[in-house]
């Protein structure tokens, strides 16, 4: 018979002074049996619950709300871009009529078209993936991501289009098949090499990019294949130049497309190189500590100058990279697991990868290299002073961090969801802070199916979760389980925050 458990737990947690200690004597127990037919029949309140919510709730309204600032941002950027991609289509159809009447126009004249979106697509990606931190901060990661994986397909096929359109016009016009004017094309015309280089690894790219074999890969393996869209969209913008006659005859757009890539690739180097390494270099980013909280996770203390000028805060994440011998060339997204201090930032990280892995045996002094902060998965971002938080595994961190820095007064539960309890990491620290704060903490501990993450039993621990602000962080399927019980209860989508680290 299945059953869920809310219970505080005590745990024994090694940290950098001072000391976490965990809460003793603060038993709660939820006792919910689950009939046969999986409908929970019963919950037992905790014991001690929160205090009484006594903070004032932040505006909602689509005038004040930070919600409904970052939408508006998200609206004018994405309006932005697509006034850009219905000048360069328009542009480009302008460009082709002349060799419509042609023979092999049509098709010639369609890949060309193609061609100038997909790249202009391409170079919206990149922007996209860029990193601006005045963007990220207002519309979020998360909803960045969300258009990039969108945009890509587009991108994608318009590219292909373009390929197999091009050919066929220019077979039509020698009268030749399909293959032999492609082989003719790519060996004996001049930037062709390289730009079917280019569209390979486009093409790659975009299979290793489907869920499936998304989640098969290593994180290293996924960050270092989406360094080859920088190169290929490099090797496309010289096949441009060089093979372009619509560009030619344009000589007033060709200048304009010119300063487009130049403006794409000075942005990303700005945003994802100079201003972090000067960042960097200007806090003194090093590792002051490592301290081991379970066999597979690790705690990693950073030391730095006027940290608090970075304007950081609990919730959010950095791409780290640590200059040491077998990691200084790759970046891996870590969110602080505490609220940062003028001196200290601290991540705790699961071993999973090669980096990972490595960051237990980073040396103290270690010069660190950050890009961030990014996410808006913060306490500023919630709409009112009640808040229910979900965490499965090293999630664990980034809510945490956000705990911190909620006023006290706040009404907040925290449903912990684990396989064991002992292997939770950082849940001693994160009983204290709700001993000290009133938090409520569930806990739900088992395999699935003897503990499933259900509506009637999050109702049954949060009956009012449709008024509140809703937090989760953990492993995709969790956050998509938790994210459908949101929805389904009526939590408003302004009010539910989630983070999504990709590349």
């Amino acid at each position: 018979m299945a059953t869920e458990r809310a219970r505080f737990q005590p745990a024994v947690t090694s940290q950098l002074p001072p000391p976490v200690a965990p809460p003793m004597g603060r038993g709660l127990s939820l006792p919910a049996p689950v009939s046969s037919e999986g409908v929970s029949t019963g919950v037992t309140p905790p014991v001690g619950g929160a205090a009484p919510a006594t903070g004032r709730l932040r505006p909602t309204s689509a005038a004040g709300g930070p919600h409904a600032r970052s939408t508006r941002v998200g609206r004018a950027v994405l309006t932005a871009a697509a006034a850009g991609l219905v000048i360069v289509s328009t542009m480009a159809v302008a460009g082709a009529v002349p060799v419509w009447g042609t023979p092999g126009g049509p098709a010639t004249a369609a890949g060309s078209i193609a061609a100038m979106s997909g790249a202009y697509l391409c170079l919206m990606l990149l922007l996209l993936a860029a990193r601006i931190p005045s963007i990220e901060r207002e519309v979020g990661h998360p909803a960045l991501i969300a258009v990039h994986r969108r945009v890509a397909p587009y991108a994608v096929g318009l590219v292909c289009a373009h390929v197999l359109l091009t050919t066929l016009g220019y077979a039509q016009a020698a009268e030749t098949g399909w293959g032999a004017q492609l082989a003719d094309l790519v060996l004996h015309t001049g930037w062709m090499l390289p730009a079917f280089s280019a569209f390979v690894m486009l093409v790659l790219l975009s299979v290793l990019s489907y869920r499936r074999l998304r989640d098969r890969l290593r994180y290293e393996t996924w960050w270092v294949a989406h360094l080859y869209l920088y190169l290929a969209v490099a090797l496309a913008f010289g096949h441009q130049l060089e093979n372009s006659s619509f560009l030619d005859d344009q000589p007033a757009f060709r200048a304009l497309w010119s300063v487009l890539y130049a403006g794409v690739f000075a942005t990303v180097v700005v945003s994802r190189l100079a201003l972090p390494g000067f960042r960097s270099l200007w806090h003194d980013l090093r590792v002051d500590g490592v301290v081991r909280e379970s066999d597979d996770v690790v705690s990693l203390y950073i030391s730095g100058k006027h940290l608090d000028r970075w304007g950081a805060e609990g919730g959010q994440f950095f791409q780290w990279r640590f200059l040491a011998r077998r990691s200084w060339w790759q970046a891996h997204p870590y969110s602080l697991s505490a609220a940062p201090t003028p001196n200290r930032l601290r991540i705790t990280v699961r071993e999973v990868g090669d980096q990972s892995a490595a960051v237990a045996d980073l040396r103290p002094g270690t010069r660190i290299w950050a890009e961030g902060p990014y996410g808006i998965f913060t306490a500023g971002h919630r709409s009112g002073d009640r808040v229910v938080a979900f965490v499965a595994g090293i999630g664990i961190t980034p809510v945490l961090a956000m705990l911190h820095e909620l006023p006290r007064g706040a009404e907040v539960d925290v449903v912990v969801r684990a396989r064991s309890l002992s292997a939770a990491p950082l849940l001693g620290e994160l009983e204290q802070l709700a001993s000290d704060r009133g938090f409520r903490v569930w806990h739900l501990e088992g395999p699935r199916r003897r503990a499933p993450l259900r509506l009637d039993a999050v109702l049954a621990m949060v009956p009012d979760l449709a008024r509140s602000d809703v937090y989760v962080c953990g492993p995709e399927g969790f956050t998509d389980r938790v994210l459908s019980i949101a929805e389904r209860a009526g939590v408003p989508a302004s009010r539910i925050h989630h983070e999504s680290f990709a590349v």
